[in-house]
């Protein structure tokens, strides 16, 4: 059950990226339409919502015919993703855009897919000015912040200045004559230098992480474009710092997934598990276990000590939890005092009995928090599959009611069978 302020938290970070970023953000229905667009969609293309009915639903297409969006429409009802690619949009005053482009298939609810475009117009109009103008080139670039290369047979013939900052070189003297590579070592060499080629053949972007020379880790997208240098021809590298934006999407993935105070999973990712391990233990003919824990007389330790005694006492509970529930088990933080945990690869029952033996005796211990001691003992409820139920639903309500009877007492452990 996820709390009021993970969900204001969740919201108000999906509210920050929707409202606040220079890309174009917006949704697809299972027919086809446009079901919502954030802010920079009109920045962007110059279209409105209500521009966008069924009879018109994608003014902003240049050279798409219906056939081939129904395709793109039936990638995303299998599930298929469409990664980031150059192509044309037209804005609502005529004007055709370069949009670097890509969609996600959802596939929930009303929702199709999701699609984000990144005005690539101004780059790409860079670009072409440079293949004109080779002087122009060296002048206009050094004012850009992404970092460029210009390779010949995979040795450097020029940099800018942001590409000697990216690459941890003193001069641009000490790069020329060597590969980019040389200075930005990746950190998976497998299969590095085919993604280089795909990406440049298929002129398709990709982001790879990197070790500088003094070993920091980075992320970098690169953009490799066939141009001339000098009248030769060369590859023109683009490469950008997206650390921060790998960073922040990491985090965003996290809060997604896993509960702030304690670290857990939440109930929302411990529901996927138990389903794909459920599926496993069909399988295999395997068992599971399900434990449903909560801290006795929490209530009135919160309420008497302090929220920040109760936070606390929340955090040292989960990481007793991590310390003697390990492997491939899953631990998760329902909401409040209430915990469940996932043991997977059961042998029999004896071996959650010991489990949950430790577990108890674990939990006798008392915490320490602000230099004073607490008791709070802890009781448990266990239920297992596939003998007490066959879905994720049944066999958490099995291990709830368990747990209303190791209540009853409390500092108890007991089985769905024996209630």
């Amino acid at each position: 059950m996820v709390t009021n302020n993970q969900w204001h938290v969740e919201k108000n970070i999906f509210e920050l990226v929707w409202n606040n970023t220079n890309d174009a953000i917006f949704t697809i229905g299972y027919d086809g339409c446009i079901l919502s667009a954030n802010p920079s969609f009109e920045t962007i293309l110059g279209w409105k919502q209500e521009d966008l009915n069924d009879d018109n639903c994608f003014p902003f297409f240049v050279n798409i015919s219906p056939a081939e969006h129904e395709e793109q429409l039936n990638l995303f009802r299998q599930g298929q993703d469409i990664s980031y690619h150059l192509t044309k949009r037209k804005s609502k005053d005529g004007q055709v855009l370069d949009i670097l482009a890509s969609y996600r298939a959802v596939n929930e609810e009303e929702v199709l897919a999701v699609g984000m475009y990144k005005d690539f117009t101004e780059q790409r109009s860079i670009q072409r000015r440079l293949e004109a103008s080779e002087v122009c080139y060296r002048n206009l670039i050094e004012f850009i912040p992404d970092a460029v290369f210009v390779e010949n047979n995979g040795k450097i013939v020029f940099a800018n200045s942001s590409a000697l900052q990216l690459a941890g070189a003193k001069r641009i003297q000490e790069m020329l004559g060597h590969s980019v590579w040389e200075f930005l070592k990746p950190v998976v060499h497998a299969a590095f230098t085919e993604r280089i080629k795909c990406s440049l053949s298929e002129n398709e972007p990709i982001i790879e992480q990197f070790r500088q020379v003094e070993g920091e880790a980075i992320w970098v997208e690169i953009t490799g474009i066939a141009s001339t240098f000098e009248g030769e021809a060369v590859i023109q590298l683009l490469l950008r710092d997206v650390t921060f934006k790998k960073n922040y999407e990491a985090q965003l993935e996290y809060l997604a997934f896993h509960d702030p105070l304690t670290g857990l999973a939440n109930r929302r990712y411990f529901t996927e598990q138990i389903n794909q391990a459920i599926d496993r233990a069909t399988a295999h003919d395997e068992m599971l276990a399900f434990m449903y824990i909560d801290i006795d007389k929490f209530k009135g330790i919160n309420d008497t000590e302090g929220h920040q005694i109760g936070d606390e006492l929340l955090k040292q509970f989960a990481a007793r939890l991590r310390a003697n529930i390990r492997g491939e088990n899953v631990l998760c933080r329902v909401g409040g005092d209430e915990f469940l945990v996932l043991i997977d690869k059961v042998k029999d029952m004896e071996m959650v009995t010991e489990i949950a033996k430790c577990l108890h005796q674990e939990f006798q211990k008392p915490y320490f928090m602000e230099g004073r001691e607490i008791a709070a003992t802890s009781s448990i409820g266990i239920s297992l599959f596939p003998k007490d139920g066959e879905n994720s639903t049944t066999l958490i309500l099995r291990a709830d009611e368990a747990l209303y009877e190791a209540k009853a007492q409390r500092n108890q452990y007991q089985f769905y069978n024996q209630v």
